[in-house]
């Protein structure tokens, strides 16, 4: 292998990327002491009025300042997969765009689709996307449930998806979307998920017991998943853990890398 085929690779240095991280943070914190950040907070009361009866706390971490939010956590997760050669990603279940706006903001060569199959968080998404300066590397489309990504196989260098499958109970429709992950990245490509664990007897969200284990006996709501669970539904296709502590695996919540090695 070359020396420039190495160097494409390889992850960008620690030093690197986290100078990027810090400086996408700082200008995250400023856009959200903007007036633009304060119409941007009116459109979605306006557009969800019934966030106000969600708490303040919960609002600000999950919704309105959710690129912050993946900055502090998913963010140093995920970079260490992101090399040089990284150029098409996939964001697969983005909501309101939080996960990819952050992820270009820290990579500026990266380009970014977004989907999900709620149309006003595509809408919001791509609103959030002007907001932060990224709407012309940040895609977003709404895709039906149960309708195929609208790209062609091998699209995309990396797909990541965080905190989405657990919230998909039928396991024909989770295997669906596995499917449709794994077919839309490129052989060698990777796949990233970061995900409540399915091993443990209680659901992490819900801290219910049980449910992970004995989900429609108890009227389960959300089931968690695991490393182990993707590699099977993925199947014919095959996929390897990659540069992953096996750590990872068994923590209640598990975010882990995955190479296709073997198209289906």
């Amino acid at each position: 292998m070359s020396a420039s085929k190495d160097s494409g690779n390889a992850p960008m240095s620690s030093f690197l990327a986290t100078s990027a991280l810090r400086a996408a943070r700082q200008k995250a914190a400023a856009i959200a002491a903007s007036g633009e950040h304060r119409q941007f907070v009116e459109m979605v009361r306006k557009r969800f009025p019934n966030s106000s009866s969600v708490p303040y706390e919960v609002l600000q971490r999950d919704y309105l300042r959710i690129v912050d939010h993946h900055l502090e956590h998913l963010l140093p997760q995920l970079q260490r997969y992101i090399t040089p050669a990284t150029r098409r990603v996939l964001d697969f279940g983005c909501g309101s765009g939080g996960s990819a706006i952050a992820l270009c903001m820290v990579f500026p060569d990266v380009q970014c689709q977004g989907t999900d199959i709620d149309p006003e968080q595509i809408e919001v998404a791509r609103e959030r996307a002007r907001l932060y300066g990224v709407a012309d590397r940040c895609e977003f489309r709404h895709v039906a449930e149960n309708q195929p990504l609208p790209f062609p196989d091998g699209a995309f260098d990396l797909s990541q998806c965080s905190s989405v499958l657990e919230y998909v109970l039928d396991t024909d429709v989770r295997t669906f979307c596995v499917r449709e992950m794994v077919r839309t990245v490129a052989n060698g490509g990777l796949l990233f998920f970061s995900v409540p664990n399915r091993i443990y007897p209680f659901e992490i969200h819900k801290r219910k017991w049980g449910w992970n284990y004995f989900p429609q006996r108890l009227g389960a709501t959300i089931i968690d998943s695991s490393y182990w669970e993707i590699r099977k539904l993925a199947l014919p296709s095959i996929l390897r853990l990659h540069n992953t502590a096996r750590v990872q695996l068994i923590r209640p919540w598990t975010n882990f890398c995955l190479k296709k090695v073997r198209a289906q």
